[in-house]
């Protein structure tokens, strides 16, 4: 019994060529995620040493523009108005 004909067999052989060669290689893939991990742990640890830092410059607040930003927040009529965020 013949499992099928010359050109189906052929075809079949076309398409897994075809999708073989469309896959990736597996060391160069492995190779790339090993390159992203360490690039993203790389990341992290320099994240988790500038945690503790603070985010405003000292005396920040005391500027005047800074203090007319939260006192403004602070209007009885915005602090109510719908979609606001809630404050500092």
């Amino acid at each position: 019994t013949e499992r099928g004909s010359g050109a189906a067999r052929r075809a079949m052989g076309f398409l897994t060529r075809w999708l073989a060669g469309k896959m990736e290689d597996p060391a160069k893939r492995q190779a790339d995620f090993e390159k992203h991990m360490t690039t993203t742990v790389a990341k992290c640890e320099e994240m988790k040493k500038n945690w503790d830092q603070p985010t405003k410059t000292h005396r920040w607040w005391t500027k005047d523009r800074n203090q007319l930003t939260y006192k403004f927040s602070l209007e009885p009529m915005l602090v109510n108005a719908p979609g606001r965020a809630q404050n500092w």
